[in-house]
């Protein structure tokens, strides 16, 4: 995992523990790199961290929190 794709998925976590904040911040981060892990042969790394977010959300369902703002 390089640096950038690290903190891609961090950015992806705080998002999530803001959309989702019935589930435990820890829970929602082994998610994450579960979902991430599954992505691991891909060569085209550029948007995993968008499709780890968008698998995670599908799997969780509708949000229990507030929707956190698009980042610039």
């Amino acid at each position: 995992m390089t640096t950038h794709e690290n903190r891609q998925l961090d950015e992806v976590i705080e998002r999530l523990i803001i959309r989702y904040p019935t589930i435990a911040p820890a829970e929602l981060e082994d998610i994450v790199h579960h979902v991430y892990d599954a992505f691991g042969k891909v060569h085209i790394r550029d948007y995993v961290p968008l499709l780890v977010e968008h698998h995670v959300k599908e799997e969780l369902g509708p949000p229990t929190g507030e929707i956190p703002p698009i980042p610039d």
